[in-house]
């Protein structure tokens, strides 16, 4: 069982990859239009210089240090740690609401239905990876539920921030 513990860990860090791609992830509360703005702004700019992420605590962190190290935007824009985390957390919830449920419940389905093709999988395997796809598709509709909040303020910026995570998932209000 320890093999398959491993193996386990792996597919669930895998899964968790594979779904933050189709989608490209303590809750910002009341964030204003001026804000997200800044926010949003922030987002692109330094995606340029550090590439496409998603969003969490830990890589909001990173971000702030190597911006801090490097030249300072996010403070130099009247910007805290905690503030640039919260208002990172408020953009990324607000844009997975923003994704029309339609498309959001095409791509889960389609990251399951790549569980039933063919593969080198044995079926202890597959179930594995559906236990672990299924927990992270329920993850992501959590987020989209808290984002539901943020979801008015996001949608004016919802271009800019997805070009920041990198995808191109949102095609307007859900």
């Amino acid at each position: 069982m320890k093999k398959l513990s491993f193996i386990r860990k792996v597919l669930a860090i895998a899964i968790s990859g594979i779904l933050l791609a189709l989608f490209q992830g303590g809750s910002g509360r009341g964030m204003e239009a001026v804000d997200m703005g800044r926010i949003a702004s922030l987002l692109k700019e330094l995606s340029q210089d550090f590439g496409p992420f998603f969003y969490d605590e830990e890589e909001a962190d990173r971000i702030f240090d190597e911006d801090e190290a490097r030249d300072g935007r996010i403070g130099a824009a009247g910007l805290t740690r905690d503030a640039w985390r919260n208002g990172a957390d408020a953009a990324f919830r607000g844009y997975l609401a923003t994704i029309p449920a339609g498309v959001v419940s095409a791509r889960l389905n389609e990251a399951l239905e790549r569980l039933d093709r063919p593969s080198g999988l044995t079926a202890e395997q597959k179930a594995e990876i559906r236990a672990a796809t299924e927990e992270k598709i329920g993850e992501i509709q959590l987020l989209r539920a808290e984002g539901a909040a943020h979801a008015a303020v996001v949608r004016p910026y919802v271009g800019v921030i997805e070009a920041a995570f990198g995808t191109v998932l949102a095609g307007g209000a859900g």
